[in-house]
């Protein structure tokens, strides 16, 4: 009886094993990691001599308010947790040489979303259409991820 049940333990114990290393095989052949940071990036390309304020946060940190100027850049990194429930989201605003004002709050980065569209570099572009992410094997693609909302208000 005692052997039975050291057999079925060791068989356990192998198996788990096994599941163990084909997640970190897995994990550490791949080009990228979960465990490695992810630096992501915001870049305002909506039009010269437009300013692109941004306020992003997430549970633990607030990056504050921020003024890109046309061309700039709002970079940060973070690691994803445990459970894959990073979240990121930034409030943007912005008027345009003739006065249109325009606004919209946005979830930038949910790992789960996210993971599998950009991995450790997510780069983002905010233009006059919305906010577009990087496609991540071509650098001159871009995808629509969250569009302005309709309503404007004229200052």
């Amino acid at each position: 009886m005692m052997m039975a049940t050291t057999t079925r333990m060791l068989r356990c114990v192998s198996l788990v094993s096994i599941v163990i290393f084909a997640v970190f095989v897995s994990e550490c052949s791949s080009q990228r990691s979960v465990f490695d940071p992810v630096h992501a990036s915001i870049k305002n390309d909506i039009a010269q001599r437009v300013e692109l304020n941004i306020w992003c946060k997430s549970k633990n940190t607030d990056f504050g308010h921020h003024r890109l100027t046309y061309g700039a850049k709002f970079i940060w990194k973070f690691k994803i947790n445990f459970w894959h429930t990073t979240l990121y989201w930034c409030k943007m605003w912005w008027t345009d040489v003739n006065g249109k004002y325009t606004e919209g709050s946005y979830a930038i980065y949910k790992a789960k979303r996210d993971w599998d569209k950009c991995e450790n570099e997510c780069n983002f572009s905010v233009r006059k259409g919305g906010i577009y992410r990087k496609e991540m094997y071509n650098d001159d693609a871009y995808d629509l991820v969250y569009p302005w909302p309709k309503r404007l208000v004229t200052k």
